[in-house]
């Protein structure tokens, strides 16, 4: 019984790394999906980068640079956007990431120039040169800031919203779902299309054997395709993941967990097809809702409260919920007992289903 399990593993990852298109979309695909993400939402710990340009509308008011110094302060901490500074002295047309402030000379106020309707990124730092300005404005009139407006941190304690980390677990897990849900579920559908399947039963190879080789070759994939998704996340964009830590240990069996549950979702969805057409409609009924809904690489944090309740009940949403809770939070364990025991419980069921349900011949 081994014997076979083994064999079939075999045959399974060598199918694996001969496929180019399997490697692409397990490997490549993933970092592909992150590098689009970062450049369209911002980069770690902020929205992004953008180009800020001091331009002197008079030669006289370069005397006193206390507002750009202090335009620059307001940006040292990089939050919410970065930003690189520099000194033109043409009217040349703005680009689309940049800024141009002119000091003008005597009462003129100071002009903030940039597209009203660019960048999100754009549209931040230009909010942020206007609170800087008005403190300055204030401070040369001897008017002290704090006396006009004082912000007071009410923050829980929580981590800040890091993109870089939110699109990282995000994109982890749909690669989990490429390879549980579509790859695996099409690749028994091709099998049984041409009538593949029919070798296996005449072994005879027992059904949970078989299913059981899919399961555990694709799990080493997944592991392949997480490590190398991590590492390019850490090393490769410096997101701040911890890879080589306690957390790491404890959000392994999370995704060994969750990668189960979409392996065993994705044979169910196999398990009684005929055409590989049919499978494929199956799998995207499942598959292009939890990338919209699944609250992968789309924050829900405005969705209704009633929308929320519903989608918490999902198995893809618990996943993705819970490694970021351990991976990225630093939460034990036991305290995600009851996500935890629902995800296994989901696994469980998809299984028995499966094993019950599936089928060798098209008929």
């Amino acid at each position: 019984m081994f014997n076979i399990l083994a064999i079939l593993t075999r045959n399974e990852l060598l199918g694996f790394f001969r496929s180019k298109s399997a490697l692409f979309w397990a490997l490549a695909f993933p970092i592909l999906l992150l590098t689009v993400m970062l450049m369209a939402f911002g980069h770690p710990g902020s929205l992004g980068t953008v180009n800020i340009q001091f331009l002197d509308a008079d030669a006289q008011a370069t005397s006193d640079n206390s507002c750009q110094l202090a335009i620059q302060q307001a940006f040292a901490g990089g939050d919410p956007v970065k930003a690189n500074f520099s000194t033109v002295s043409s009217t040349a047309p703005l680009a689309a990431d940049t800024v141009r402030i002119v000091f003008a000379a005597g009462d003129e106020p100071l002009q903030v120039r940039y597209d009203f309707k660019g960048q999100l990124a754009v549209r931040a730092a230009a909010r942020v040169i206007e609170i800087a300005a008005v403190r300055c404005s204030a401070a040369k009139r001897g008017i002290v800031s704090k006396d006009l407006v004082r912000f007071e941190d009410t923050a829980s304690g929580a981590k800040p919203f890091d993109y870089g980390q939110f699109f990282t677990t995000g994109i982890l897990v749909i690669c989990l779902m490429s390879l549980g849900i579509m790859s695996t579920a099409l690749s028994i559908a091709s099998l049984r299309e041409h009538n593949a399947l029919k070798i296996y039963a005449c072994f005879p190879v027992p059904k949970l054997v078989f299913l059981a080789s899919i399961l555990v070759s694709r799990v080493l994939m997944m592991l392949i395709s997480v490590g190398t998704l991590l590492l390019v996340a850490r090393y490769g964009y410096g997101i701040d993941i911890s890879l080589w830590s306690v957390q790491s240990l404890r959000a392994l069996p999370v995704i060994l967990l969750g990668g189960a549950m979409l392996l065993c979702l994705g044979t169910l969805l196999a398990s009684r097809t005929s055409s590989v057409k049919e499978t494929e409609l199956l799998c995207h009924l499942i598959h292009y809702p939890a990338l919209f809904f699944g609250n992968l690489t789309i924050p829900l944090n405005d969705a209704p409260a009633w929308i929320k309740n519903i989608l918490s009940v999902i198995p893809i949403n618990q996943f993705v919920s819970v490694l970021r809770q351990v991976m990225l939070d630093g939460a034990p364990l036991p305290s995600l007992w009851l996500p935890l025991l629902a995800m296994a419980g989901w696994t469980t069921l998809f299984l028995t289903a499966a094993t019950f349900m599936f089928r060798w011949h098209k008929s």
